[in-house]
């Protein structure tokens, strides 16, 4: 990512009235609306199979969710399970063929295209970012790298949003492009084998044992590979 996407988001973010997490994703889901041109944004967190929203920017969009957890289609399913960008620029088209309940649904309810995002963090899959439009046509690619980078963010923001982190180890895990390596999501595996907790927290984990101590997160990682180093339960 250019450095000076990285500078606009971290701008964008500290926009947000306050630092707690909630804040920051319904700022983030606005900011995902006024930056791409959608309609409505949710953003949601997949856990154990369940899929919950944390927020969206207004009803259509948190019911589309609904949506796809009663029928088990549509973009965010989508994008959940292959990790991948999903855009449906006419529901009226080829997405009734893809989504045969979902698509005829979701156009009963005010949507006419809608698009959705993997959040993750490496290959660690978070959840998802869904957005629709009221009107046809598709994202352009300026668009859907604006949504990349926010998605970019919420997916931290979900897994770095329930431990005890303050602004500063946000801003600090954010700029650590160490943590897409492959070597991180090896040792996000074994520490959740060995803590017995999901990805999600023991990336979180990975990521608060690299803040407090200073290290690149996959430096931190490396040394759980090479088993240097075991991270205990808090």
């Amino acid at each position: 990512m250019h450095p000076d996407e990285w500078v606009r988001l971290l701008a964008l973010l500290d926009g947000s009235p306050d630092g707690d997490s909630l804040s920051r994703a319904k700022h983030l889901c606005a900011l995902c609306v006024e930056s791409t041109g959608v309609t409505g944004v949710a953003m949601v967190l997949a856990s154990d199979g369940h899929h919950s929203t944390i927020c969206a920017t207004d009803p259509v969009s948190e019911h589309l969710v609904e949506l796809e957890q009663t029928f088990t289609q549509g973009p965010g399913v989508d994008a959940l399970r292959d990790g991948r960008v999903v855009q449906a620029p006419d529901l009226a088209g080829s997405a009734r063929t893809t989504w045969p309940w979902y698509a005829p649904a979701a156009e009963e309810a005010g949507a006419r295209a809608v698009f959705a995002l993997p959040l993750q963090v490496g290959a660690i899959r978070v959840g998802v970012l869904g957005m629709y439009r009221d009107t046809t046509g598709g994202l352009r690619s300026d668009q859907l790298r604006t949504g990349g980078v926010l998605a970019d963010a919420a997916g931290l923001l979900l897994t770095l949003g329930h431990a005890e982190h303050g602004e500063e180890a946000f801003r600090w895990v954010l700029g650590d492009g160490s943590r897409f390596r492959g070597e991180v999501h090896q040792a996000v595996g074994m520490t959740m084998v060995h803590l017995g907790v999901e990805a999600r927290d023991a990336f979180a984990r990975l990521c608060a044992h690299a803040y407090f101590t200073g290290k690149p997160i996959a430096e931190i990682a490396q040394m759980i590979v090479a088993k240097s180093l075991r991270l205990e339960p808090e």
